[in-house]
């Protein structure tokens, strides 16, 4: 079952509620402070102190640059909440949890002790080696922090360097933490240590690999950085058999100023792409063994807009490569269709349906159900008539999942109960858009409820807090059961309109986090509460902050 997707608040960061110094007059707020080094409590000169607005109460953005003493001064903020940042070359902003991630301007406050800590960047330096032990040159060497998201305020969690004639690396501001360090060599540098196989020579290519020196993502190992240090990272760049991808694609579309075929592996990395030559011809050369999808973008004119018309269309069979060329292959494309339906209540009550709409994502085949954005383009919506009934036109074939959304908050308790097609559900595993595709939506108003209080180390209630929850593995896949909010000033947060199951609720203080990649559920599974959600349930539960000191640890 799904849960209704409300038109609700934004993700909020963790916010720090200031007090202190009520300022007399409302035409402007003030807020003084310093930045320490952690450890040690030494002033910092020369840092960049900057107030970003984060809601509409307030706009713009403010800064200061430390004296010699660490101590900076804004003057004239409006009331709002503001995400607080600072940088400085060499350091990056502590994660220690002593400082506010966000502030709260009420009219007339100010502070004059607010203080931000910053420890001595981490370093990874190295060198990356051939089969045969020799330096390797202009290799893409790329760290990234375990369970970063590559968003928010911590910029610090990833870098990326290129070896130099000597196979030599460094990478610079890193902020404190466990890092997988990636090697990628030049697209199709091939390896001298091809064998002959049935009297023909194979062709070995070097390719991606992860530290300490496995092909396999799974495998590799996290690199841990302290502050101010150098970790020496060293490793060999692994090769592996390439093979030729060649055929035609059927039936293509006609009256295409340009139609691109791509050749996307599983965990999308190498993606290949060309033009189709005459009569639908492809050929890839270097395409390493696994499983591909194929995808044509066609490209056939301008809009109304005056922008390029382009349509994505998915074949409708995945490529395996093994041990050998795969030639001749044909390539039947998916031209998509028409998706219909009709909704209806779970206990045949009337109900106004023209308060919802629909909303068709993406379902990447290849990478276990997770949805993907649009395709250069945004999802096929539409609106729902007053009997129920539904339509989207002309949608690209392809794998989709059918969300559904409400234009008021006085519908946070219903969920979508069901997709049914052709008596099958396929809420959880999407469906495949043809000729004549028609849903049945089953719609429920007794979505469960989790409610509760969020504490931090001490026990005591943790406001401005994130709150979020996780479904059980078989529901991973599907955005719409994944739910957050944000703790009011006594730590307490709601999470309404919740399908039954099993789900595990999370708090942070500041949450940097993709929470759908497999390396965050890894790290936070086991650190929060356990519930058990039946229909119409209303659960209160206490979590355990996880501060920012401990994120991805």
């Amino acid at each position: 079952m799904k849960r209704l997707l409300i038109a609700s608040s934004c993700l909020v960061a963790a916010a720090f509620a200031l007090q202190n110094a009520s300022q007399k007059n409302n035409s402007g707020i003030t807020i003084q402070g310093k930045v320490l080094q952690e450890p040690g409590g030494q002033p910092i000169r020369k840092a960049s102190v900057q107030f970003s607005a984060r809601d509409g109460q307030s706009n713009g953005q403010y800064s200061d640059t430390t004296d010699a003493e660490g101590r900076f001064k804004v003057d004239d903020l409006k009331p709002g909440r503001y995400m607080a940042t600072v940088d400085h070359p060499g350091f990056v902003q502590s994660a220690s949890g002593k400082q506010p991630a966000s502030i709260l301007l009420q009219p007339g406050q100010g502070t004059t002790d607010l203080v931000f800590y910053m420890q001595p960047a981490a370093v990874i330096t190295g060198k990356v080696t051939d089969l045969d032990g020799d330096p390797m040159r202009n290799v893409g060497i790329s760290a990234l922090r375990v369970g970063s998201a590559l968003r928010g305020r911590n910029f610090h969690d990833s870098g990326n360097a290129v070896t130099n004639d000597l196979g030599e690396f460094r990478i610079p501001d890193l902020r404190a933490g466990r890092y997988t360090i990636t090697a990628n060599p030049p697209q199709g540098f091939r390896a001298p240590h091809a064998k002959e196989r049935d009297k023909v020579k194979e062709n070995l290519i070097y390719t991606t690999t992860y530290y300490p020196g496995t092909l396999d993502k799974e495998q590799s190992v996290a690199v841990e950085v302290h502050p101010g240090d150098e970790t020496p990272v060293n490793f060999g760049v692994l090769a592996s058999p390439a093979y030729r991808v060649a055929g035609t694609v059927v039936a293509v579309p006609s009256g295409a100023v340009m139609t691109e075929i791509m050749l996307s592996p599983k965990d999308h990395t190498s993606v290949q792409n060309q033009q189709l030559g005459e009569g639908g011809s492809f050929e890839f050369q270097n395409v390493l063994p696994g499983s591909y999808t194929a995808t044509l973008m066609v490209v056939t004119g301008l809009s109304s807009e005056g922008q390029p018309s382009v349509k994505m269309m998915r074949v409708v069979e995945p490529i395996e490569v093994s041990t050998a060329n795969v030639d001749r292959l044909q390539l039947q494309r998916n031209p998509g269709g028409a998706v219909r339906g009709k909704f209806r209540m779970d206990t045949g009550q009337r109900f106004d349906w023209t308060q919802l709409n629909v909303v068709l994502v993406p379902v990447d085949d290849n990478d276990s159900g997770v949805i993907v954005a649009g395709n250069f383009g945004a999802p096929a919506m539409s609106g729902v008539n007053k009997d129920g009934s539904f339509e989207l036109k002309n949608v690209a074939g392809g794998s989709y999942q059918l969300l559904v959304g409400a234009q008021s908050n006085n519908l946070r308790d219903y969920i979508t109960k069901s997709v049914d097609l052709d008596g099958r559900d396929v809420a959880d595993s999407g469906f495949i858009v043809s000729a004549g595709t028609s849903l049945d939506v089953v719609m429920s108003a007794n979505g469960a409820t989790i409610e509760g209080t969020v504490v931090d180390g001490k026990g005591k209630p943790a406001a401005y807090a994130t709150v979020l929850d996780v479904p059980s593995a078989e529901h991973r896949n599907r955005q719409d059961l994944y739910q957050r909010d944000t703790t009011d000033e006594l730590g307490h947060f709601r999470l309404r309109g919740l399908n039954p199951g099993k789900y595990t609720v999370l708090a942070f203080d500041e949450l940097q986090a993709d929470i759908r990649q497999p390396e965050f559920l890894k790290s936070y599974e086991g650190r929060g509460e356990h519930v058990q959600l039946d229909e119409g349930a209303r659960t209160s539960i206490v979590v355990k902050l996880i501060a920012t000191d401990n994120e991805g640890q």
